[in-house]
């Protein structure tokens, strides 16, 4: 399932802010616990890529949309899931958008506190009114 494809991107993320480098082998095994088949390994790769290859651009975005709350100081929990959502929000045609924030507002849930859905929902509510507007 795609739920789980984007689980493991999500724990990937998360866990390659504490190494400086890309670790495939906890990617291979987070895909293989969670029992991802073809289409969704597929799925996770093209994720996590379009992650890693817009870094830049999608953290940009949270840090204007996340008003006077500086980046460094959002939870890694929470930037985990807004760079999730947005990426498929920006880039994935093929995820309707309100998909993808009710995905990554599922791992908020499941991963962060309380308080940081409401942070979350709030930056993916922005983000959505300025890319439907166009």
């Amino acid at each position: 399932m795609r739920k789980d494809a984007r689980e493991v991107v999500y724990k990937v993320l998360y866990a390659q802010n504490f190494t400086s480098q890309f670790d495939d082998e906890l990617f291979a095994a987070l895909q293989q616990e969670f029992k991802l088949n073809d289409a969704d390994k597929d799925f996770s790769h093209k994720l996590l890529n379009t992650i890693v290859e817009n870094y830049d651009e999608l953290t940009e975005i949270i840090g204007q949309l996340s008003l006077n709350y500086m980046l460094e100081r959002v939870y890694l929990t929470d930037k985990c899931a807004l760079l999730i959502g947005l990426c498929e929000m920006k880039y994935f045609d093929d995820v309707p958008n309100i998909v993808a924030i009710d995905e990554a507002l599922s791992l908020c849930k499941k991963y962060s506190t309380e308080k940081s859905l409401s942070f979350v929902n709030g930056i993916f509510a922005k983000y959505k009114s300025i890319i439907e507007k166009v």
